[in-house]
């Protein structure tokens, strides 16, 4: 669906906004080739592939390696391997091992005691500061679902008071299509927590990507393929919103809307102010940007601002600099010919602008997840096939 952004004319001296078409990418291979810049980065080898990744605090980062959980050392700006936390067998075992089962993503709460790792058909919950003393088990929970082992993403809600776990696939009494199950937490006196599942929103095929808009009210969902497709083989995706207090009470309920969202829409991120819901569009190159206005209200036509080109087959998205530079992690997970891996940087005011050409960070192997330093200044990278950490410095971006 073709989308506006501004042009400008002007009629007896007045500057007016009028309305131009911008359509929705398609699909590309090869990404065009980008000039690189060389900013000061560090790199920590790892024995396990890392995927999701995220700072519990300035000194104390977590990222899932495999069937584990490792806590990095993030003090120097060389992370280093502080300890191993192996995950349980109820969510690594004969159930999770139908797909690969590892641990894929994280989130830390908002009151920064727990982290929660997705994996197969649920999550775990560690206590950070369990973790940190050296406790043999710092894993004080388990979230167990019913749709699925697939188990990819996991968000908190701002109160801390329910977790929502993406499973990718979904299984056959959702017809394959992925989910978002949700939990209410509870927290023990004896230290342990568990959820209440409350049930489950259906959306497309492969879930794979949330966020929460800036106050709560709002979640955004991709899924690589629509669900209107005969075949989760197919590869225009969309975007969905849904409402949190239904989440809550009613997850089946909770759908408000769904918009196109490019070939193989991945991860979500939100600028500073939550006006622009940022996308990752895999199979198109490009990075997505969502008027979070629009996309709230009962008209979501025209919600696409802009339509950026970066590297080929993006992944990970992160907002930094204060919401001036957003970065893809451009994978080229499927190997195209001639294509490379690298981390965009894109200046979001000439990106919505309608400026197509900006510079990359060389990386290493499948660059796949983020994590921002709670200064800001330093990101890090998970390198899926290098099988490393990539530590870069973002002061030298601004």
């Amino acid at each position: 669906m073709a989308h506006l952004i501004a042009y400008i004319i002007t009629a007896f001296g007045i500057t007016i906004a009028a309305a131009a078409t911008v359509a929705d990418p398609g699909c590309q291979t090869t990404a065009p080739q980008q000039h690189t810049i060389e900013v000061h980065t560090a790199r920590m080898n790892m024995t396990d592939p890392p995927f999701g990744i995220v700072y519990a605090r300035s000194d104390i980062a977590f990222v899932c390696a495999g069937f584990k959980v490792d806590m990095l050392n993030t003090a120097s700006f060389r992370p280093t391997l502080a300890r191993e936390i192996m995950l349980p067998e109820s969510l690594t075992g004969p159930a999770a091992s139908e797909t690969d089962g590892a641990a894929s993503g994280l989130a830390v709460s908002h009151d920064k005691r727990y982290v929660y790792a997705s994996i197969g058909p649920g999550a775990a919950i560690i206590d950070v500061e369990k973790a940190i003393a050296g406790d043999a088990n710092p894993v004080v929970g388990v979230l167990l679902g019913a749709t699925g082992v697939s188990a990819i993403e996991v968000t908190v809600s701002p109160d801390d008071e329910y977790a929502f776990v993406m499973q990718e696939y979904g299984t056959n009494a959702t017809r394959h299509r992925g989910t978002v199950e949700v939990f209410q937490i509870h927290r023990s006196r004896n230290g342990s927590v568990y959820g209440t599942n409350k049930g489950y929103a259906a959306l497309g095929y492969a879930v794979v990507g949330t966020e929460l808009s800036r106050d709560g009210r709002r979640m955004y969902a991709t899924s690589e393929v629509t669900g209107a497709s005969t075949s989760p083989n197919e590869t225009q995706g969309t975007l969905s919103v849904l409402d949190v207090a239904a989440l809550k009470t009613d997850p089946a309920g909770a759908l408000l809307r769904t918009v196109d969202a490019g070939c193989s829409p991945v991860r979500v991120a939100l600028s500073p102010d939550g006006r622009h819901v940022w996308v990752t569009a895999r199979l198109s190159n490009k990075l997505l940007a969502f008027d979070a206005a629009k996309l709230d209200s009962g008209h979501p036509e025209g919600a696409l601002e802009a339509s950026v080109q970066v590297g080929t087959s993006p992944v990970g998205v992160a907002v930094v600099n204060n919401g001036r530079h957003i970065i893809t992690a451009d994978s080229d997970r499927f190997g195209y010919a001639n294509a490379t891996t690298g981390l965009t940087v894109v200046d979001v005011e000439a990106a919505l602008g309608g400026a197509q050409v900006f510079p990359r960070i060389p990386t290493g192997l499948f660059p796949r997840e983020f994590a921002v330093s709670p200064d800001g200044r330093t990101l890090l990278v998970s390198q899926y096939d290098s099988q490393a950490i990539q530590a870069v410095d973002l002061g030298q971006l601004s």
